[in-house]
């Protein structure tokens, strides 16, 4: 019992001592595991570091680039009254180009170039490597707007810094719109005024004639005043009824007496009111007699 009980006791130490001996083995494995993976981060985290380095220098030298070019297209330039030249672009931009190419601010340049009467709107982008490319669109002035405003062709009443070189375009007025409170139309006032015009100028240019100005009062009357020096007087319904009567009179004889009418009115169930040049006082002014007729007494 002794002998084995030894052998046994021998047999324990050896494996005791064989589990000893791959304990350190295991340890120093492990350490060589630790140090390696320490290296790897670090090497990564180096590497992470020179390419933050590199893009903050790179960010840097882009930040601070100027802009090479300033390419303006759309306006038109002239010296005249209309249109947008390029030297007053260039005033509303001139004092953000010094901030850098890549740091402008592309809206507020967007508002400042809008903020010019004839620019209708405005499209900015940067094109590479530094050039800033700026689209205009300009109105375009198709009539004019009480007394003050222009109305561009596409709808949008807008007030130019001279009004005087645009005499030779037609007037639209409507007088519940004050000039002096500067109030500016809504869209549905704007189409109303047009649509008329349209209708009533139309038929006009096969008799050589044109509206110059059209005018409706504060009660809603219609008041025409033709290329001619004629002032039509539609009042506020019945509107096309009343100017085709107008026009059938043309067809007639009423058409060679139009140099001595100043005024017509139409706002007669059966017929017209004429008031003709000759009714002038002595004093040159204008008399207030006028003459109600029917159509017949005109053919």
């Amino acid at each position: 019992m002794n002998h084995w009980g030894v052998q046994l006791a021998s047999n324990q130490r050896r494996v005791l001592r064989s589990r000893k001996g791959a304990t350190r083995t295991s340890n120093k494995s492990d350490v060589k595991v630790v140090w390696s993976l320490w290296l790897k981060r670090a090497a990564l985290l180096m590497a992470l570091s020179a390419v933050s380095f590199s893009l903050m220098t790179a960010v840097d030298k882009l930040q601070s680039v100027p802009v090479g070019e300033l390419v303006l297209t759309g306006y038109t330039g002239g010296n005249s009254a209309v249109g947008a030249s390029k030297n007053e672009l260039l005033a509303l931009v001139d004092t953000q180009l010094d901030e850098g190419f890549w740091q402008l601010d592309l809206l507020q340049l967007k508002a400042n170039i809008e903020s010019h009467p004839w620019v209708r709107q405005a499209v900015i982008r940067r094109q590479w490597p530094n050039q800033l490319v700026i689209g205009i669109d300009e109105y375009v002035a198709v009539a004019r707007w009480n007394e003050h405003y222009l109305l561009s062709a596409t709808g949008d009443v807008f007030l130019p810094s001279e009004i005087a070189a645009f005499s030779h375009l037609p007037r639209l007025k409507v007088a519940s719109l004050r000039a002096d409170q500067q109030q500016r139309p809504s869209r549905e006032i704007i189409k109303e005024a047009v649509t008329w015009f349209n209708q009533f100028q139309k038929p006009l240019t096969h008799y050589g004639l044109s509206v110059v100005e059209q005018a409706q009062l504060d009660d809603g009357d219609f008041l025409l005043l033709l290329s001619n020096g004629l002032t039509l007087v539609l009042g506020a319904d019945q509107l096309t009824s009343r100017f085709d009567r107008f026009l059938t009179l043309l067809d007639g004889a009423l058409i060679e007496k139009l140099d001595d009418i100043e005024v017509i009115d139409l706002r007669y169930v059966n017929g017209l009111s004429v008031l003709w040049h000759s009714h002038i006082d002595s004093e040159g002014s204008r008399a207030l007699a006028q003459v109600e007729v029917t159509s017949s007494l005109l053919r």
